[in-house]
């Protein structure tokens, strides 16, 4: 460290700090391709696909040309204007997120306006010419059974047999309005408007989606391209323009616009959230389409409006699992249009009871934004030998759910003879429990008894049981077998009952206790042979007393009636003798006076 005529001084580092230093540096230039590995594979690109799998930020325009996958754990934020090309799919795997903090828009934007009768169309192309043409893009060519009228101002042109109409109008900056008088079945696009004119100014195109409408309805017929989320999107005051999106993870939008990325299907398993965003135009009816049980939050938002829908929530199906086969669906209040249906359920018990798109919208918010939902109830109705069997439930809102129509549970309790021996032949007499657990009633319930499986000759077992209720009925049993056998009874199940036999009876019955059946000795019916001629003779004996004393009666009446004829014969008699005495006495009385008087003439 010496000077040496004004040359600077050399400083002479010590050879231990010379090596550190060149080891630091080779360690460097060493890390330089690892540091570059680590940040390469936060994305990369195949040629075929963009896969990212770390925390990208893209704070400029960064086209996506390639199929994009956010890989599981990792997040890409999207803070510049970003375009997609037609055709890419960009997936958002589950545990990933896709933040959009500015405008992502497909490439290739394919919408119309929907015109119906008395939809208008505002125009302003500007300053362009004084005279000129406007150019109306229909999306087909209207057929000669249409009346389909286009008017600007005093002009009317008929749009049929044409797929563009030519009006003459004012391009001076006048506004325009174009007005539609259509009287046809079939739905119709204005795809753009166009500007002709002879002037300086360059000729001017409106697309559908940035037409001025009244009454009109923007569709859009094909998305650009298409996002897959099954993780986290978020979307903050940004535009997505031309996206089908499914969202099967969680999805929020606020402050967002929706251009042409209509309907956003949210799945069983997925949650949207929607929150002062607007939409614009939809390819189908409806802007969000929730299917089955996905959730949704939807407020201050500004739908496409018109015949568009806000949100609907479309089941896949609608099945009923109930607890018997042919039993009899009837559906009032399904769906969209409260329509009705009748079916069968199968002879599992299943029955699809919507069979329309329509009847599997259970509840939606109009393009008015008034929250409906269905009034809908179903009749279940099984019809037996027991009886009809009947519920009524509210339409269930889920893809698939269970319902049961009350039925008894028929249970023979107990069997008790009155014996342990029989003789063949002769009957005897026993008492059989009979039981109803189930939950509605049973009529004419027939029961029949069994020995190993073979039916017996018993008396008739018919009786009707109530929920809860249990009866005694009696049974008389005869066999002409010998040997000890045990009655064995169970109720006779209706046929459309028998494929859920198990859920209507207790299948095992009941078992009487032993009975030993044998023949009859001849001793042995003796004392009963005694007893029936006793019997016999006295019923004789009574019948022989009750005739002699109803004969003599009768003797006894009869003299009693000849007594009084004599009597009557006698008094008459009586009379007769009287008469001919007071006859006889008369004369004498005659033949005195006239003898009288003859004395009197002679003493004359």
């Amino acid at each position: 460290m010496y000077r040496t005529d004004g040359a600077k001084s050399i400083t002479h580092n010590s050879l231990h700090l010379t090596m550190r230093t060149a080891v630091s540096l080779v360690c460097l230039l060493l890390m330089v391709p690892l540091l570059g590995t680590f940040s390469a594979a936060e994305l990369t690109n195949d040629g075929t696909s963009i896969t990212v799998t770390g925390n990208e930020t893209w704070d400029s325009v960064n086209p996506i040309d390639l199929d994009m996958t956010v890989a599981s754990g990792a997040t890409l934020q999207i803070d510049g204007a970003t375009t997609v090309a037609d055709g890419v799919t960009i997936t958002v795997e589950q545990n990933a997120t896709l933040a959009i903090n500015d405008d992502v828009l497909g490439e290739d934007l394919d919408a119309g306006l929907l015109v119906y009768d008395d939809t208008e169309i505002n125009l302003n192309f500007g300053d362009l010419s004084e005279t000129g043409q406007v150019r109306i893009h229909l999306d087909h060519v209207i057929p000669s059974t249409a009346m389909f009228n286009i008017t600007i101002g005093n002009e009317t042109r008929d749009a049929v047999g044409l797929d563009q109409v030519d009006i003459p109008a004012s391009l001076n900056g006048t506004p325009l309005t174009v007005e539609f008088d259509i009287y046809y079945f079939f739905s119709t696009q204005v795809t753009s408007i166009q500007a002709l004119h002879s002037g300086s100014g360059s000729t001017a195109i409106i697309d559908a989606e940035d037409l001025d409408h009244i009454g009109g309805s923007l569709k859009w017929n094909t998305a650009s391209f298409s996002l897959d989320i099954q993780g986290t999107l978020t979307v903050n005051n940004a535009t997505i323009g031309g996206a089908d999106l499914a969202c099967s993870g969680t999805c929020t939008m606020s402050g967002a616009i929706a251009k042409g990325s209509a309907p956003i299907h949210v799945t069983d398993s997925g949650n949207l959230t929607v929150d002062a965003s607007v939409f614009e135009g939809s390819r189908t009816d409806e802007d969000i389409i929730v299917h089955d049980t996905g959730e949704i939050t939807y407020t201050d938002t500004s739908g496409t409006g018109g015949f568009t829908d806000a949100w609907i929530r479309l089941l896949s199906q609608r099945v009923l699992h109930a607890n018997a086969g042919n039993i009899t669906v009837h559906a009032t209040g399904l769906g969209y249009f409260g329509s009705t249906l009748d079916n069968l359920t199968d002879e599992n018990g299943h029955v699809n009871y919507a069979l329309s798109e329509h009847a599997r919208i259970v509840e939606w918010v109009d393009g008015d934004g008034v929250y409906h939902e269905e009034d809908a109830e179903i009749l279940l109705t099984l019809s037996t030998g027991w009886g009809d069997y009947d519920t009524t439930i509210v339409a269930p809102r889920i893809p698939v759910a269970n319902a049961a129509v009350p039925l008894p549970y028929i249970n023979v309790k107990s069997i008790s003879m009155e014996d342990n021996k029989g003789y063949t032949n002769m009957g005897l007499s026993g008492d059989v429990v009979v039981e109803n657990t189930g939950s509605a009633a049973a009529t004419g319930v027939d029961f029949w008894c069994y020995v190993d499986g073979v039916d017996q000759d018993t008396s008739q077992l018919v009786t009707s049981l109530a929920p809860g209720e249990t009866k005694t009925i009696y049974v008389t049993w005869r066999t002409g077998t010998v040997g000890v056998q045990s009655l064995e009874c169970q109720p006779l199940i209706p046929t459309i009952l028998k494929p859920i036999i198990d859920e209507v009876t207790n299948v095992n019955g009941a078992t009487s206790q032993d009975v030993s059946w044998t023949v009859e000795e001849d001793g042995e019916s003796q004392p009963w042979l005694i007893f029936a001629l006793v019997l016999v003779v006295l019923i004789a004996g009574a019948w022989v007393v009750s005739n002699q004393a109803a004969k003599a009666a009768i003797e006894k009446s009869k003299a009693n009636q000849e007594a009084e004829s004599e009597g009557e014969k006698s008094y008459l008699e009586d009379d007769e003798v009287e008469t001919e005495g007071e006859v006889e006495a008369e004369a004498d009385g005659e033949d005195d006076h006239e003898s009288e008087e003859s004395t009197n003439v002679w003493d004359e």
